[in-house]
């Protein structure tokens, strides 16, 4: 399992999405939906649970990044 972060940079400051939960399937489709980024604004629930619309122009601007981090597993002893 990961925790995945959607993580918008604009000329205005970056946009931290909510922290995901996901395996690797679903994180492939995070990514595979990633690349329609650039076709029109984009929507985004921030880590404090406000949201977010960019517009069309702005995305246009700026870069998408997905941060990927490994959740240790808890190991039974």
């Amino acid at each position: 399992m990961w925790q995945a972060q959607v993580i918008v940079m604009t000329e205005f400051g970056n946009f931290s999405g909510r922290k995901l939960i996901v395996d690797d399937e679903k994180f492939k489709t995070l990514c595979d939906l990633s690349k329609e980024f650039y076709g029109s604004g984009f929507e985004l629930t921030l880590e404090d649970g406000s949201f977010v619309v960019i517009a069309p122009q702005i995305v246009s601007r700026s870069i998408l990044k997905i941060e990927k981090h490994k959740i240790e597993e808890d190991v039974e002893e």
